[in-house]
């Protein structure tokens, strides 16, 4: 089975759009969903009803669970706030019948893979510290004892960390240890952060116990128009050409 793993489309029409075309040619089974559909971009309401048809699997992220409880609003930083007011009033009825639908992680997939947003203990926990990392690989051997990959996203940065070998950014093709357990972490959709400004996305080989890392162009001038139109703030269409 090959499985695409995505995470972190946050609205982006374009960069989601790409995706998708790349999929067209990879061989794909089944579609995995690591969470925030919406939030930053101006195409929420097309995003969160498209992953819903896609997605054979998913967990909800920081800015979809917000987005429906305003309760969550004080977590975000001032310009992550007015993205996600302004993303309340654009969803329609469909669309935020599709992003409450999505579930609290952890949630153990067909494989015996966990998905999960930010930490598998902690759906809002950035996994950027080895403390964090640590704790993260003990909670799945306690709750997962038979699972080895677990999928995880949130910091839009892609990386491969092993139990007890540490983390690397993922190359074009790795093969996994297929004794090993690790936390896999498929870069962002809608808004990498790692100064490459390409969507990016994981394909999971499980017959070969490979993870295939692609990145995709997309109109990025189109995204950050979308977004000044829409009068979000213009920071956020800085960032998508930066990487940041």
């Amino acid at each position: 089975m090959r499985v695409a793993v995505l995470s972190d489309i946050h609205a982006n029409r374009e960069a989601f759009a790409a995706v998708e075309r790349r999929l067209d040619g990879l061989r794909i089974d089944r579609i995995l969903f690591l969470g925030d559909a919406v939030g930053y971009n101006a195409d929420p309401d097309f995003c969160a009803r498209r992953i819903a048809e896609l997605a054979g699997a998913s967990v909800r992220g920081n800015h979809d669970k917000t987005v429906t409880d305003p309760a969550n609003l004080d977590w975000f930083n001032s310009i992550a706030r007015q993205a996600l007011v302004w993303t309340r009033g654009a969803l329609s009825p469909e669309g935020r019948r599709a992003v409450e639908a999505m579930p609290r992680g952890p949630v153990e997939a067909d494989g015996g893979w966990v998905l999960c947003h930010g930490a598998p203990m902690d759906e809002d926990l950035y996994l950027v510290q080895r403390g964090s990392v640590e704790e993260s690989f003990r909670y799945l051997a306690k709750r997962f004892p038979k699972a080895r990959l677990c999928l995880f996203g949130h910091t839009h940065v892609p990386a491969i960390i092993k139990d007890k070998g540490g983390a690397i950014s993922p190359p074009e093709r790795f093969r996994l240890d297929p004794q090993a357990r690790y936390l896999i972490n498929p870069g962002s959709v809608g808004q990498p952060r790692d100064r490459v400004p390409l969507a990016s996305f994981g394909v999971l080989d499980e017959g070969e116990m490979v993870w295939e890392h692609y990145r995709v162009a997309y109109p990025i001038e189109k995204t950050q128009a979308k977004i000044i139109d829409a009068g979000l703030p213009e920071s956020l269409a800085e960032r998508l050409a930066g990487g940041w």
